[in-house]
Order: structure tokens, then C-alpha cells, then sequence
């Protein structure tokens, strides 16, 4: 991947800025974001060729930045990285189940995050993005992640 490579971190949450940044930096040319607000003019300003949209209070707040970031013209096609808690913690964090299965995001990854983790989500969504085929085995851990998010929200809507 090459250094010209723009990514914008948005996230409320101090030690997992810096240590995405790190992890990214030596790759790509990295921004952030602290709230909703610098997140969306950064966003406007900086065209990021990858949005990384974390954890932002209050509550609701990262599904509001999403919705417009999707839908502002300079933006909406920007591909997005969502990096959430884990499925199963939403009720506990006092997130309802339909929120988060309307982002549209490209990929997802839930906290905690390893750094290799989060490079290789960058990576496929670069790739993707640039039109480059998926590997097959790329494609298919690929579907088992998605199969497994699709699983646990099915076993907490039946909850």
C-alpha cells in the first residue's frame, strides 16, 4: 500500500487512537478525530480514502455521523471501517439491535482490536475499493466474519 494512502480515524476513545495510528502509520498517512464534529469536517477537508468510525458518546451519536457521512456528497462514497463492541455487549451498552443493522458500512470489526486485525480490514477495503478481485481466501474469511456477526444478531433478536 502506498504512503499516499489517507485514513481518518474517528473515535472518542484516546489509548485505541493512538495505538490504530500506530499500527497504521507506518503504511498510510493517518488523521483523527475525537468527536462527531472534527470527524465530519476532517472527513470534508481531508478526503480520506478510508473512514475508521469508532465508539463516540452520547449514546447514538456514531449511528448520527454515519448517516452523514453517507449522506454528504464530498463523503458518502468514502469506504468506512465500523470498529464497535461486540454484538453481544449492544444491551449492555444500551444500543438497540436495529441501529446497527442499518450502517452501511464495508467492513466490521469489534473491540478489542488487534493491530493486524485492523491492517488487514484497511487492506481488503483498499483493495476492494480499487477494484482488485478478492482471493478466495480472502473472500472467504471474508463471509465467515459476516456469517458470524449475522449469527449473533439473529441470537439476540430472539433473545
Amino acid at each position: 500500500m502506498e504512503r499516499d494512502t489517507k485514513i481518518l480515524i474517528i473515535d472518542e476513545e484516546p489509548s485505541f487512537v493512538r495505538a490504530a495510528r500506530k499500527a497504521l502509520e507506518v503504511s498510510y498517512e493517518v488523521a483523527t478525530a475525537f468527536n462527531a464534529k472534527e470527524g465530519l469536517k476532517k472527513a470534508r477537508q481531508e478526503k480520506p480514502d478510508v473512514i475508521i468510525l469508532g465508539y463516540l458518546e452520547p449514546r447514538g451519536t456514531s449511528f448520527r455521523l454515519h448517516r452523514e457521512l453517507r449522506e454528504d456528497l464530498l463523503t458518502k462514497n468514502v469506504p468506512l471501517l465500523i470498529v464497535d463492541v461486540r454484538p453481544e455487549e449492544h444491551s449492555r451498552k444500551g444500543w438497540k439491535i436495529h441501529e446497527g443493522v442499518h450502517m452501511n458500512a464495508d467492513d466490521y470489526i469489534a473491540r478489542p482490536v488487534e493491530d493486524d486485525e485492523l491492517k488487514k480490514a484497511v487492506e481488503g477495503i483498499i483493495r476492494r475499493a480499487s477494484g482488485e478481485p478478492m482471493g478466495l481466501k480472502e473472500a472467504s474469511e471474508y463471509m465467515e466474519k459476516a456469517l458470524e456477526r449475522i449469527n449473533k444478531i439473529e441470537e439476540l433478536l430472539v433473545r
